[in-house]
């Protein structure tokens, strides 16, 4: 397995990850909830530069040059900057343009993890979010923070395995979220 940076042309290939790991969340960036849409959008959105969904901050799990698993993170202090085209388009697009704001501060904020089904129990989202966090204390970011749902205990555990640590709880796109953070 090769952990890399993504490519703006996969983003046909990344987009169904990234809808299977924010699910809701989806239909409120791509201001659709037809599947076929959705997953159209979001390629748009990951093959584009300086947005939350961007190529430019999803690191790809490569396995026999197969993209197994995926995770988005960028700094929490860009956040905002990140949202903004997606909030214009969707205005432009007579949608709510308004984004519920999931991170802040001097942060790396892991967005999503997906793991394709055919690669599930190889630990490979596990090796995606040990990457993240050594690129946070490469970078000299001293908290990795990320928001887990509270009706996925798994991931939960996960988290908590991983050494994170439940800070509050917030709501996106309708739904309850835990926000846990990692000291590097």
């Amino acid at each position: 397995m090769n952990i890399r940076q993504a490519k703006p042309t996969e983003a046909t290939n990344v987009a169904p990850l990234v809808y299977a790991a924010i699910h809701d969340i989806a239909y409120t960036l791509t201001g659709t909830t037809e599947k076929e849409q959705v997953l159209e959008r979001l390629a748009m959105w990951i093959s584009r530069p300086a947005n939350r969904l961007s190529y430019e901050n999803i690191w790809v799990a490569d396995v026999d040059h197969t993209i197994a698993g995926i995770i988005i993170a960028y700094p929490g202090e860009a956040a905002a900057a990140l949202d903004e085209p997606i909030q214009r388009w969707l205005l432009q697009a007579g949608q709510i343009g308004q984004l519920d704001v999931e991170t802040e501060g001097n942060v790396l904020y892991i967005d999503s993890v997906a793991v394709d089904t055919r690669f599930g129990g190889r630990g490979i989202g596990t090796n995606l979010i040990r990457h993240v966090i050594g690129h946070a204390r490469a970078s000299g970011i001293p908290v990795v923070t990320l928001n887990v749902d509270q009706s996925n205990p798994a991931a939960s555990r996960l988290y908590e395995r991983l050494g994170f640590q439940k800070e509050k709880e917030i709501d996106i796109s309708g739904a309850r979220f835990d926000y846990m953070a990692l000291e590097v």
